[in-house]
């Protein structure tokens, strides 16, 4: 135990922090969904703080085009699956902590499956078929999700703590099926900056060292620095979260 407290030294003389924290993350698991340059890159920190395990969901074969951005790939391994390389990434960076892969899509049949014993999850897939069965799937199964997101030189992320802040589909009510997965630009940079910001989030959740978002989403432009936080709202009638559901949770944990 010495040499694990001794490898995570420099982030337990931050305040307020110290072994308590760290055991927290010892002991915890995340769930990340999608390893691409968003969330790979949250994956690699919060194997680097120290977790006890990572469950990854991640469907996909390594293309060349996958390299300007995803920091746990090997272009000596292109055409394999990437849930294959991350884990060999993983072992690298952290080698005591268990990992759980699994080369498939978030779908509503085995999302809340991969989900189940997890501390926090990270949406991070590129359609918002998947994004939103993994908010479905963490409401009901009460798990805190981080939705992070960027296109172009733009980003934004924000906390889902079921039946307490908005949900993805208080956000966004309809289904969009028609997203075109591969139509958005990505610069490995901003990618990698907003799961770095998601990294951090989870550990808040995880540690309870610092303020999760809430109702607020964090809003970014790298183009000319711009931020702003924007203030969210539960929509009563979500079909997620809302109406006669978030009455029964309420009444059972009161």
């Amino acid at each position: 135990m010495e040499s694990y407290f001794r490898r995570y030294k420099r982030q337990m003389i931050m305040e307020n922090f110290g072994k308590e924290a760290q055991l927290r993350l010892k002991n915890s698991a995340a769930f990340i969904g999608g390893i691409g340059g968003l969330g790979g890159t949250a994956a690699a920190y919060l194997a680097m703080a120290g977790i006890g395990k990572l469950v990854i969901a991640h469907s996909g074969n390594l293309t060349e085009t996958n390299m300007n951005r995803q920091i746990l790939m090997d272009c000596a391994r292109i055409g394999e699956p990437r849930v294959d390389i991350a884990a060999d990434t993983f072992r690298k960076l952290n080698p005591d902590m268990e990992i759980e892969m699994h080369n498939v899509r978030l779908l509503p049949e085995n999302t809340p499956a991969l989900i189940k014993g997890c501390q926090v999850a990270v949406s991070a897939r590129p359609t918002f078929y998947e994004r939103k069965n993994l908010n479905r799937a963490c409401v009901q199964e009460r798990v805190p999700m981080i939705e992070a997101a960027m296109d172009g030189m733009t980003g934004y992320l924000f906390t889902v703590n079921p039946f307490k802040t908005a949900c993805l589909d208080c956000m966004v009510e309809k289904d969009v099926n028609d997203w075109e997965e591969f139509g958005f630009g990505v610069l490995g940079a901003v990618s990698g900056t907003i799961g770095c910001l998601a990294a951090a989030e989870a550990v808040k959740i995880i540690t309870g060292f610092g303020e999760p978002l809430g109702n607020k989403m964090f809003y970014m432009d790298l183009a000319d620095f711009r931020t702003r936080h924007v203030e969210l709202k539960r929509n009563p009638a979500c079909r997620t979260c809302g109406g006669e559901l978030a009455m029964t949770v309420g009444s059972a944990t009161v």
